[in-house]
C-alpha cells in the first residue's frame, strides 16, 4: 500500500460576507472532495497547536513528522534550497520577494503585482552588485532567495520586509552583538540591488516595477534526519513553489517538476509510487488568492482542482490519499492565521464516519476529531503497516 498527501496550501478560510457568510470551500462545487469525505475519515486540524499562525515551511516541517520547535532555524534555507542554491555551515540565507517602493521606499505592493518573469532582474543583480562577501541570488517568479557566503556572518538579523504594504521598509538590525557585520551586508545587498532594479528598462514599463528586494527568514541550513532514514519509506514531492521543494529536498525527497495542470499532478503522483512508497503533492494557487482577499477566485482554484481529482476516488480503493491545508489563509485577513483546519484520509481500511461533506465546518464532526499536523505521519504508517508497536 502506498500514500499520498495532498497539501491544498491556504485552502480553509472564514465565513465570507459576499459569500453569505460560507467560507469559500463550502461555496464551491466540490464532488470529488465530498465523495472523499463519505468514503473516509474526517477531522479538523491544528497544523503547530491552536491559535499559532503557521507558516507554509513550519505546517510542512510538522505534517512531514519534524518538530519545528527543534529543526526550524528560518524560512531562507528551505527558499534557497528549493532554487537550488548549495548551503555549506557558515552561510546565511534569506527568503526575499521582489517588491514596489517608491522613492521613499514605501512599500507599494509586497509582490511587485505577482511579476512572472525575473530572470533578467536576477541576472542583472548578480552582475552588478558587489558586496564585501560572496553571495548566490536566485528567483522564481517574483519570490528569490539570497545566500550570503563568508566568515563570521550571523542569521540574528530582522526583517528587512515589514510585512505590509503602506509603510517603509526596515533597515536590517542585528539581534546579537556578532551579526553586526551581516546586517550591515544585507542592507548594503538591498540599496545596490534597488539602485539596479529601479533603473532597469522593463521595470520602467511597469505599473508596479519590481524595484526592490524584501528580504526575511534569515536561517542557516537545517538538521534534518532524512527521511528515509526516519521511516524506511522512499518519498517524492511535486510542487510548484520553492520553499516546499526545499522542505523536501533538505529531508532527502526527490523532487519532481510540476506539470501545469492539476490532473497531470495526480497522475504524475500516481506514476511515483511504482517506485516510492508516498508522495507528497503542494498545490499553491489557493493560498495565493486568500492572500490577495480574493474569495472568488480561491472558489475557482477549488473547483478546478476538485474537477482533477477523478483518479484519486480510484487510488483509495486500494492505498491512502490524506487530503489537508497547510493553514488557513482567510481572504478577510490576507494572510495566514491561526483557525483550524479540514482533515480527511481516505483508503481501503479506514473507519469511515458520517461526515458527508469537506468543508471547515462539516468536518468538526468527524471521527478523527481534533488533531495536529505531528499526528499525520505516524497516522499514516500505521495504516501502511509501516508503525512500530509503542510496549510489549
Amino acid at each position: 500500500m502506498k500514500a499520498i498527501i495532498l497539501v491544498i496550501d491556504g485552502l480553509a478560510d472564514r465565513p465570507v460576507k459576499a459569500l453569505n457568510y460560507k467560507t469559500p470551500l463550502e461555496a464551491s462545487d466540490r464532488n470529488n472532495l465530498n465523495a472523499l469525505a463519505k468514503k473516509g475519515i474526517t477531522g479538523i486540524l491544528d497544523p503547530i497547536s491552536p491559535g499559532i499562525r503557521a507558516g507554509s515551511d513550519t505546517s510542512h516541517l510538522a505534517i512531514l513528522g519534524y518538530d519545528p520547535f527543534k529543526v526550524y532555524t528560518g524560512r531562507g534555507p528551505f527558499e534557497a534550497s528549493g532554487m537550488g542554491i548549495e548551503i555549506t555551515g557558515g552561510d546565511v540565507a534569506f527568503r526575499c520577494n521582489f517588491a514596489t517602493v517608491d522613492n521613499n521606499l514605501i512599500v507599494k505592493d509586497r509582490r511587485a503585482g505577482r511579476i512572472e518573469n525575473t530572470e533578467e532582474l536576477e541576472k542583472a543583480i548578480t552582475e552588478q552588485v558587489k558586496l564585501e562577501v560572496d553571495y548566490e541570488f536566485k528567483s522564481l517568479k517574483y519570490r528569490a532567495a539570497l545566500v550570503l557566503k563568508g566568515k563570521g556572518l550571523s542569521c540574528e538579523v530582522s526583517d528587512i520586509d515589514p510585512h505590509e504594504s503602506g509603510v517603509k521598509v526596515k533597515k536590517p538590525e542585528a539581534l546579537k552583538k556578532e551579526a553586526e557585520k551581516t546586517a550591515e551586508i544585507l542592507w548594503d545587498f538591498s540599496i545596490k540591488a534597488h539602485r539596479v532594479l529601479k533603473e532597469y528598462p522593463i521595470n520602467k514599463d511597469r505599473k508596479l516595477p519590481a524595484n526592490f528586494l524584501l528580504a526575511r527568514g534569515a536561517g542557516i541550513t537545517p538538521e534534518l534526519r532524512s527521511f528515509k532514514e526516519k521511516y524506511n519509506l522512499n518519498a517524492a514531492c511535486i510542487a510548484t513553489t520553492a520553499i516546499i521543494k526545499g522542505i523536501t529536498k533538505l529531508a532527502g525527497f526527490d523532487i519532481i517538476e510540476a506539470e501545469a495542470d492539476y490532473s497531470a499532478r495526480i497522475s504524475q503522483a500516481i506514476d511515483a509510487l511504482n517506485t516510492r512508497d508516498i508522495v507528497l503533492i503542494n498545490i499553491k494557487e489557493a493560498d495565493e488568492a486568500g492572500h490577495d482577499n480574493k474569495p472568488e477566485e480561491k472558489i475557482r482554484v477549488i473547483e478546478k482542482l476538485d474537477r482533477s481529482m477523478d483518479r484519486l476516488l480510484e487510488f483509495v480503493i486500494e492505498n491512502y490519499l490524506v487530503v489537508l491545508p497547510d493553514h488557513s489563509t482567510p481572504c478577510g485577513v490576507g494572510e495566514h492565521t491561526g483557525d483550524t483546519v479540514p482533515v480527511l484520509i481516505a483508503g481501503p481500511e479506514v473507519r469511515s464516519d458520517s461526515v458527508e461533506r469537506f468543508d471547515e465546518r462539516s468536518t468538526t464532526l468527524g471521527g478523527l476529531g481534533r488533531i495536529r499536523a505531528k499526528h499525520i505521519m505516524p497516522i499514516i504508517l500505521d495504516l501502511i503497516n509501516k508503525s512500530h508497536k509503542f510496549g510489549a
